[in-house]
């Protein structure tokens, strides 16, 4: 057997490939131990006595099958997790999440003039003191909000036409008692 070792290391340079992926045709050996230089190498390649083999390819079908399962919540249960459920999702993160989600959603209402500054930091405490589990009970709870000073404000109103009302009608119940003493004397 003939040693190709000076072939292979000058094939694997031409076809900027490892010596392992290179085929010497083993049936023209001695026409290949002849080559002694990248040129004669090059002609070899020509005439197809030495070439690349293929890179093997790795499938990942398998793998994204199993990924497209895991979306799905299979392979999840208890026995496939390893790490407690901080390390696997930690708390500190959903509160970081939960919170941004919150302070956003109150920069955008008070940008549009749905809540005041003042409410926005009531509001603001109120997220940040773990009041509100999540959006949706934020926005009911500033809907809340809103209807309670609509009522408070109607309320308020009704008092102070009442007040009004009355004074009024005080007033001139004593301009009638002075005109009645007037006619009396």
């Amino acid at each position: 057997m003939v040693s190709l070792r000076l072939q292979k290391r000058l094939a694997a340079s031409v076809l900027k490939c490892g010596q392992k992926r290179l085929w010497l045709d083993p049936n023209e050996s001695s026409e290949i131990s002849m080559a002694n230089s990248r040129a004669s190498i090059r002609k070899l390649i020509k005439d197809g006595l030495v070439m690349k083999r293929s890179t093997v390819i790795h499938s990942r079908s398998r793998a994204r099958a199993f990924l497209e399962a895991k979306r799905k919540g299979r392979h999840t249960g208890s026995g496939k997790r390893k790490g407690t459920r901080n390390a696997r999702m930690p708390t500190k993160v959903l509160w970081m999440r939960r919170q941004r989600v919150l302070r956003r959603l109150l920069r955008k209402y008070r940008a549009a003039k749905k809540i005041d500054k003042h409410q926005y930091h009531e509001f603001y405490l109120g997220s940040k003191g773990n009041l509100y589990k999540n959006k949706t009970v934020l926005i009911e709870a500033i809907h809340v909000s809103k209807a309670d000073k609509i009522k408070s404000d109607k309320l308020t109103s009704q008092q102070e036409a009442r007040r009004a009302k009355n004074t009024a009608s005080r007033a001139k119940r004593n301009e009638k008692a002075q005109i009645v003493a007037k006619v009396d004397v």
